[in-house]
């Protein structure tokens, strides 16, 4: 359930960034997102904060292979990058709802 609720959170930054790009290649991440090389080690997880947060939370919202795949699974270029951004449910308890997640998406949306 707390990856289907990370997939949504990501097509809901994912889809309306495609949407304006209107084919055009993109290689950089839009303002707020930061360039941020793909997970592929939990040592390399845990150097983002929130996730790092969320594999120490108890129960985890996720887990290290989910989180890996997931990474993969945005990185629609296979270039190794994607963009991270922190979310908010901008009701004032983002770290309660959404401490443990970040908005993603490929550097790319031109990829297939």
């Amino acid at each position: 359930m707390r990856l289907v609720i990370l997939l949504a959170l990501v097509l809901a930054f994912t889809l309306p960034l495609a949407a304006t790009a209107q084919g055009a290649e993109r290689t950089s991440c839009p303002n707020g997102m930061e360039y941020v090389a793909v997970p592929q080690t939990e040592a390399a997880l845990r150097a983002l904060p929130r996730l790092n947060d969320g594999l120490n939370a108890v129960p985890a919202p996720y887990t290290v292979q989910e989180l890996i795949t997931l990474g993969n699974e945005i990185d629609a270029n296979d270039d190794g990058f994607f963009c991270l951004k922190e979310v908010s449910n901008l009701r004032g308890e983002s770290f309660k709802s959404w401490g443990y997640f970040y908005g993603a998406r490929d550097n790319d949306t031109g990829a297939s």
